[in-house]
């Protein structure tokens, strides 16, 4: 794997934290619905993530494309990679070979971190990478950082979806002392990372429904196994985790539910597929890599929302991907993602109006339609179907 810092040099001065696909690992509730659309969904059919190297059959429940013609040369695509669990459809679509298959040749780069990715992406030295809705993406947007969002990675699924939920103590909860997020007033809560999060958003949301949104709290912005580690030494009383660390929180008994973002954000975009715009531009190779992004999505959720060759599928993962643990896998809630990669436009401009609104946007919100392409998606749909 190829190191992003091991790319020749950025562009100096453009830079964005969008955080990369940490928004959701592997996990979230299990729920057959209809796939996300411009309009924000109670629902959606989830999703998958990750990477590795190209080889396997792919399962029959995988519509096959037409592979490339062999006298089409193989294009290199450089993807941006963490190896968290969030990219499990990632690991499937490389593992399984619906890239390669595609004619293209995948060359993995470590991206640690959103201020990597986003000028890498718009300098075309990575060309797919995946991140994190944040304030910090639209005030890059606004300095004509110029990427194309083209699918959904990961949202916000059923009522119980906990892919990012936010979470009180075990002590705190079970003495009744934090029943519900107005409980919340004057004690100290973790959100993830940065101000101007989804985190944030799920928070606002969750008191506005309570009815508490006037209260004060002692906010803290920590990484998110950071927040785990305060809940357990009691250093905070309340915050926002994402799968798989949620459920290992609620299994360890450090914590309890107290809002899952599902119950609050419905079909809420977590993070999103962004290509760069000279990628882009090659209309064949950006939809032939859809087509392969697409089969691991789709391979992702007959495993583990419909319970299609799961084991199997945990097996390639707990190879590819940093949780080695199965039981993790198995226990923990998957991703939801559109298997038709259909982007959440409407609760885009909804989190950009919150961001806007708490003051974390410098100038006015980007026009976000500007910025979403969705042809690549419609168009490998019309290849390997519907679902």
């Amino acid at each position: 794997m190829i190191r992003l810092g091991t790319l020749p040099r950025f562009i100096p001065g453009l830079f964005a934290g969008l955080l990369l696909a940490s928004c959701g690992s592997a996990a979230t509730a299990p729920s057959s619905s209809q796939p996300a659309s411009g309009s924000a969904v109670a629902s959606a059919k989830p999703a998958a993530s990750a990477a590795s190297a190209a080889s396997a059959q792919a399962p029959a429940s995988a519509k096959p494309s037409a592979a490339a013609p062999p006298s089409q040369p193989g294009v290199t695509v450089r993807l941006a990679t963490k190896g968290s669990p969030s990219e499990a459809a990632l690991a499937i679509s490389l593992k399984r070979g619906y890239w390669q298959k595609q004619g293209l040749n995948i060359e993995s780069v470590a991206a640690d971190s959103g201020p990597q990715m986003v000028p890498a992406l718009a300098t075309n030295q990575l060309q797919v990478g995946a991140g994190a809705m944040s304030a910090s993406l639209f005030n890059a947007l606004n300095r004509d950082v110029n990427i194309r969002m083209v699918a959904d990675f990961s949202h916000v699924g059923s009522e119980n979806d906990t892919t990012l939920a936010l979470l009180v103590r075990k002590d705190l909860a079970d003495s009744g002392a934090v029943k519900s997020v107005a409980d919340l007033k004057g004690r100290t809560v973790g959100l993830g990372t940065n101000p101007g999060t989804v985190s944030d958003f799920l928070l606002a949301r969750a008191l506005d429904k309570a009815g508490a949104s006037g209260i004060k709290m002692d906010v803290q912005y920590l990484a998110f196994p950071d927040i785990l580690t305060a809940l357990a030494n009691k250093k905070i009383d309340a915050g926002t985790l994402t799968e798989p660390l949620a459920t290992s929180a609620v299994q360890k008994d450090i914590a309890r539910v107290l809002t899952p973002a599902g119950a609050v954000i419905p079909g809420s975009e977590l993070s999103i597929l962004q290509f760069s715009p000279q990628f882009a531009a090659d209309q064949s190779a950006a939809t032939r890599f859809m087509i392969g992004y697409l089969q691991g999505v789709r391979d992702h959720y007959d495993a583990f929302f419909q319970n299609k060759g799961k084991e199997e599928l945990i097996s390639l993962l707990v190879q590819t991907l940093a949780e080695k643990d199965p039981k993790v896998w198995e226990t923990s809630k998957p991703t939801f993602t559109d298997l038709n990669g259909k982007i959440n436009v409407d609760d885009l401009k909804a989190q950009g109006a919150y961001y806007k609104q708490t003051g974390n946007i410098q100038g006015d919100v980007p026009d976000i339609t500007k910025f979403v392409d969705s042809k690549f998606a419609d168009e490998a749909v019309k290849q390997i179907g519907a679902r």
